[in-house]
């Protein structure tokens, strides 16, 4: 479903990705785990051209494209193949909750206004919030906005949902309920890339782990063996750290 190779980001002097190859298979569920600043989220980016990269290929769904000399064209169809889910919602504040599930339908010429309203209507109920379709993001909860910005995602029925750190912006008592419709898209086959801090939920819901360091991938494999058996010293001593104990099994 995605092919990776050699995909190098740099900002200014700073170069961000290093050479990445990557591969993601059709339905997989993958989890990017790593220090801040270890280039996880430039990846997922890069991925939509979100950011520019300055050499390498990517593929998604046999859509493919070499920087740095992408055209319009061929990143118009690379983006269809994903839709993202971000940090911070990035929802339209002006805009009801349907309205901005349904908007790049009805903007786009995808489908009629009734039929997307209808399919908008289908996946706020999926996401548990059909009750406030006429909500707008000032009034709901951060939980709610990030659950109403995953149906807005899975309206466009990409190939691929990519998820930025969905859960970092929300008050803990939140997280439980995106990380539950974000599990809930796991079992349905949706491929799905996530950057997360959530450790616990990469193991329970991944098919794959993904552990990068200073803009490389430092070691990848099933969540058990990342988990519980890491073989570099650096996903050794980032989980000690992070999980604060010798014990890898969480």
């Amino acid at each position: 479903m995605i092919t990776v190779e050699k995909l190098v980001k740099k900002f200014g002097d700073n170069t961000v990705l290093k050479g990445i190859d990557l591969q993601v298979n059709e339905g997989e569920v993958v989890a990017i785990i790593g220090p801040s600043g270890s280039g996880k989220s430039t990846l997922l980016r890069s991925l939509n051209l979100l950011e520019s990269p300055e050499s390498g290929t990517i593929e998604i769904n046999g859509v493919k494209v070499t920087a740095p000399k992408i055209s319009k064209e061929e990143a118009y169809q690379l983006r269809q193949q994903t839709a993202m889910v971000f940090q911070h919602y990035n929802l339209f504040k002006n805009k009801t909750a349907l309205e901005n599930v349904t908007l790049s339908l009805i903007s786009n010429n995808v489908m009629s206004k009734p039929d997307a309203e209808k399919l908008g209507l289908k996946l706020l109920d999926e996401v548990g919030l059909s009750k406030q379709k006429d909500q707008y993001p000032i009034t709901l909860s951060g939980g709610q906005q990030q659950r109403v910005s995953i149906a807005r995602a899975l309206a466009v029925n990409p190939k691929a949902i990519l998820l930025d750190e969905p859960t970092s912006a929300l008050d803990p008592e939140l997280v439980n309920e995106v990380l539950e419709t974000i599990e809930k898209l796991a079992k349905g086959q949706t491929t799905l890339v996530i950057v997360t801090h959530e450790m616990s939920f990469a193991h329970k819901v991944a098919d794959k782990v993904i552990f990068m360091d200073n803009g490389v991938v430092v070691e990848a494999g099933k969540p058990d063996d990342i988990f519980t058996n890491p073989k570099e010293a650096r996903t050794k001593q980032f989980l000690k750290e992070y999980l604060h104990t010798d014990d890898y099994v969480i």
